[in-house]
């Protein structure tokens, strides 16, 4: 069984939720909490990731250690802060067809694993989503990074308009149980799911019990795209959290911290 613990549901599969396809009720659940939704897998997706494209056919220019590193001269950048995300309790659990819905939910983001379809016991997938958290880049930090320790390179792709992910969603642990055509539960250990999926490279899994397998790699599921004043790049400028009615980033002016200039030019 399930731990009994606060959870934030992604209703995609869910009685009474037939009018909207899962891929779309996902996505609706993610921008509601104003985010914009991943809508395709991108490796080394995260806050500080450099991105180019557009909503659906996204790609990294570069992930985030190149141009916002953790550490730099051995000491902490302190660029990175995390708090927990308070988000809507729909449900406790939610149930993926085993296919498309639930590869798609596993791939988009953080990708994390693909079902196999050589093993066509499996119908159904009952997922816990336990803990997440808002991922966020420190903008003191940053406006001082900016002057301190960037690389003329990447000081020069923020001046020229590129963009960047500030802050994300990021769903902490998952937990999963595998159903067969009658609905039970599907015993497993280490040799069953690899009979049931791949993984991807990196992501880090247990078996919980008989019944109950949890992925604990951080997986990205939304996203704040920001973009620098070009005369004072360590104050970001314009910030998208969602699109546009033509499926574009709707990036809007945010207050500048002027005093940045003046602060960081003996840098």
């Amino acid at each position: 069984m399930f731990l009994d613990s606060r959870i934030l549901l992604m209703g995609l599969v869910m009685g009474g939720l037939v009018a909207c396809s899962p891929k779309t009720t996902y996505e609706n659940f993610i921008s509601d909490q104003g985010y914009i939704p991943f809508q395709q897998p991108l490796s080394q997706v995260g806050v500080g990731a450099l991105l180019a494209g557009s909503p659906d056919q996204l790609r990294i220019i570069s992930p985030s250690k190149t141009c916002f590193p953790t550490s730099y001269n051995g000491a902490d950048t302190q660029l990175y802060q995390s708090v927990d995300a308070q988000l809507p309790e729909i449900s406790k659990k939610m149930s993926i067809s085993a296919g498309m819905d639930a590869n798609f939910l596993a791939a988009s983001g953080t990708p994390l694993f693909r079902l196999k379809t050589s093993y066509t016991q499996l119908k159904t997938l009952d997922v816990h989503i336990d803990g997440a958290s808002i991922e966020y880049l420190d903008e003191i930090a940053f406006g001082m990074w900016v002057y301190s320790g960037m690389s003329e390179a990447c000081r020069a792709y923020l001046q020229n308009g590129g963009s960047f992910i500030r802050q994300a969603l990021r769903v902490d642990k998952m937990l999963f149980q595998f159903k067969n055509s009658k609905g039970g539960l599907i015993a497993i250990n280490t040799d069953k799911i690899k009979e049931i999926m791949d993984f991807e490279v990196d992501v880090k899994w247990e078996i919980v019990d008989n019944y109950t397998m949890s992925i604990t790699s951080p997986k990205y599921v939304g996203y704040h795209l920001a973009k620098v004043n070009p005369q004072s790049p360590g104050s970001i400028s314009y910030i998208a959290s969602d699109l546009t009615k033509k499926g574009e980033f709707d990036f809007k002016p945010v207050e500048s911290y002027t005093s940045y200039q003046g602060m960081m030019s003996s840098y």
